[in-house]
């Protein structure tokens, strides 16, 4: 393995699972990557398992809407295991979450359906490959300057196959995480990654989250109030499969109709993207039963991808942006330096019992 040396570190663009992120030159090539940085000293065992299967995951994996891996370096303490390991990945100048939250970026339709369509495109590849990536957002998918989009952030990602009847519950991050894992299932399947990707393609058209609950209880709420209620009728092994369904279960009275067509077309910049087929993809992708969920195969074949405009390759996609490069951790500060400041303004305001609400996100 190279020494970490052999690069140049620029910026510290992102917090991964397990470390911190940075921009990096490598010295001898000018190659600009990313160096995902893997701290060892904090784990009992030397190495996280977690990295371990990334590395194992991301080096099994080759494809276009996949990040690369190129190598692994480390730092030059002496001794049988280096203080820090790095990835090193290719580094892409956006990411998915600072495009959303970036006003200045300009969007079209091609966007949303070529990075939906390409999105799609890996998890097919991802799941024939019998690997589920089980956290899926838009901060883990970035972009580059040619309209690629990538996955990544593989830390909880794993192998999967059919005969697997436990798997661990707590994955997925909250806003993205389908009803059967809210509801304790622990027999699931690549059908979880199709739910992230339904609520990641309907974050697109809004530029912001879609069901942001604030726990896990208010996740939940706000699916059925959203999705409608399941029910052993469209979902005969709910309650086998599911074992917090017994405390959710409702009362034939209290069971709500999906209002989900109505909340996907809510509140858009641009309300006549959201066509019946847009909203007939996500709706699949969202579908609470996860056995009559679409998969990343089916959800290709949709006809909003073959309706005016036709799906563009990402060659063909316009990448004149405002902004050069922007990730999740810039939109963070930004809004952090908002909170400061309406701090100070607050307490400038207080002797004139004045009160503002927060700054919107």
């Amino acid at each position: 393995m190279r020494d970490v040396d052999v690069f140049e570190k620029k910026a510290k663009v992102g917090e991964g699972t397990y470390g911190s992120v940075f921009v990096a030159k490598d010295k001898r090539s000018s190659d600009i990557v990313a160096l995902k940085r893997i701290n060892t000293e904090q784990e009992e065992n030397g190495f996280p398992i977690t990295a371990l299967r990334e590395v194992k995951i991301l080096k099994a994996l080759h494809h276009v809407n996949i990040v690369t891996l190129k190598e692994i370096v480390t730092s030059k303490e002496q001794g049988a295991l280096p203080k820090n390991v790095y990835m090193v990945l290719e580094y892409l100048e956006y990411d998915l979450t600072g495009v959303l939250e970036t006003p200045e970026i300009r969007l079209t339709q091609d966007h949303v359906k070529s990075w939906s369509h390409q999105l799609l495109n890996g998890c097919h590849y991802m799941h024939t490959n019998k690997v589920i990536h089980r956290d899926l957002k838009a901060s883990n998918l970035l972009i580059n300057r040619r309209g690629e989009l990538k996955i990544a952030d593989w830390g909880l990602a794993r192998s999967w196959n059919s005969e697997m009847k436990r798997l661990t519950n707590k994955v997925i991050t909250l806003w993205y995480r389908p009803p059967e894992l809210l509801l304790g299932a622990m027999n699931y399947t690549t059908k979880i990654d199709m739910w992230s990707v339904g609520c990641i393609i309907a974050e697109m058209f809004r530029r912001s989250g879609f069901l942001k609950g604030s726990n896990e209880a208010a996740q939940l709420k706000l699916i059925f109030q959203t999705c409608g209620h399941p029910d052993k009728e469209s979902w005969p092994t709910i309650a086998r499969e599911c074992k917090l369904w017994k405390n959710f279960e409702p009362a034939p009275n209290e069971r709500k109709a999906s209002r989900l067509a109505e909340a996907l077309r809510h509140n858009l910049p641009h309300p006549k993207w959201m066509t019946d087929d847009a909203v007939k993809l996500i709706s699949n992708l969202m579908d609470l039963n996860p056995y009559k969920r679409w998969d990343a195969l089916k959800a290709l074949d949709a006809d909003y991808f073959y309706e005016n405009p036709i799906v563009k390759q990402a060659k063909d996609l316009s990448m004149k942006f405002a902004v050069a490069t922007v990730h999740e951790m810039d939109c963070r500060k930004k809004y952090e330096q908002k909170l400061a400041q309406h701090k100070m303004k607050m307490q400038a305001l207080a002797a004139s019992g004045i009160r503002n609400p927060p700054p919107r996100k």
